[in-house]
């Protein structure tokens, strides 16, 4: 009996180095990856002259929620701190990081989740900005462009044993965005801004990264193991959920079917500096998703 306990134990300790041996392997292979000849070719400085500063700051601080991780001052802040997961900071993107940067290569890092390197950036929500147009894409550069330089080296970030795990078995793409995006496609096109159906859906793009590309909740990939389950948002199979009720959401942060605060990660603070026009367009359409 000994015997056979300590070969079960054996067993175990050698399978346990081989998938060790594994995720060490992948996760390096993951992040040495270089897409620079798989990326489309797109020039984007002369919208960038021209494109509005006041919506990419909107773009920036309300609509993208950027500002979530890399903060008012564009510095970066601290995003996650679990042992499990890893201790992670939001990049600097002020001038001081990206003065050297050109306007495409801040465009793929947004849109493509590639460094200039060519290599995946890592920790970044790419897919939750792949739906950004052109011209919208250009506003947010435009911002970042003009914010005040912030002598600030961003942290080294540091990756939990689960989140290697995780992303070493593609179930958490916001660690190697690059890899779970279509290099080839291009931008987004965008309705004009008004609170319609069509505008509503290009808002509610950037809620895919929590609650999925079919809003239909779940467990938030790469999420901290305290976050709760992301609801479905799919409002027209909700009866209980009116017009009214969705506002109320979005002003207050509180749940008025619950009436209990909404927990993180929900962005509560942003929700309640949308517009009405926002507002409405994202109501029309998500309370057309059975």
């Amino acid at each position: 009996m000994k015997k056979i306990i300590v070969c079960l134990l054996a067993s175990l300790f050698i399978v346990l180095v081989i998938f060790s041996a594994f995720v060490f392997y992948q996760f390096q292979s993951l992040g040495n990856h270089d897409f620079s000849d798989e990326l489309r070719d797109f020039s984007i400085t002369e919208e960038v002259k021209k494109a509005d500063r006041k919506l990419g700051q909107r773009i920036y601080a309300v609509r993208n929620g950027c500002i979530d991780c890399h903060g008012e001052d564009l510095a970066g802040v601290l995003v996650m701190d679990a042992p499990a997961m890893g201790t992670i900071h939001g990049a600097n993107i002020t001038p001081f990081n990206l003065e050297q940067w050109s306007d495409e290569e801040i465009a793929q890092a947004i849109r493509y989740g590639v460094h200039p390197t060519g290599r995946s950036l890592k920790f970044m929500p790419s897919f939750d900005y792949e739906a950004l147009s052109k011209s919208d894409t250009a506003a947010l550069i435009a911002y970042i462009r003009s914010v005040e330089s912030v002598p600030k080296p961003s942290p080294e970030n540091h990756f939990g044993p689960v989140a290697r795990i995780l992303a070493s078995l593609n179930k958490m793409p916001v660690m190697f965005p690059a890899h779970h995006i279509d290099m080839k496609k291009g931008f987004a096109d965008k309705p004009e801004e008004a609170a319609s159906l069509e505008f509503g859906e290009y808002l509610a793009k950037t809620c895919v990264g929590c609650h999925g590309s079919d809003y239909r909740g779940g467990a938030i990939p790469g999420g901290d193991p305290s976050w709760p389950e992301a609801t479905s948002i799919r409002f027209g199979a909700q009866p209980q959920w009116t017009e009214e009720k969705f506002y109320q959401m979005m002003e207050t942060g509180v749940s008025p079917l619950t009436g209990k605060n909404i927990r993180a990660p929900m962005p509560v603070n942003l929700l309640k500096q949308f517009s009405d026009m926002e507002k409405k367009a994202l109501w029309l359409y998500l309370s057309q998703l059975n």
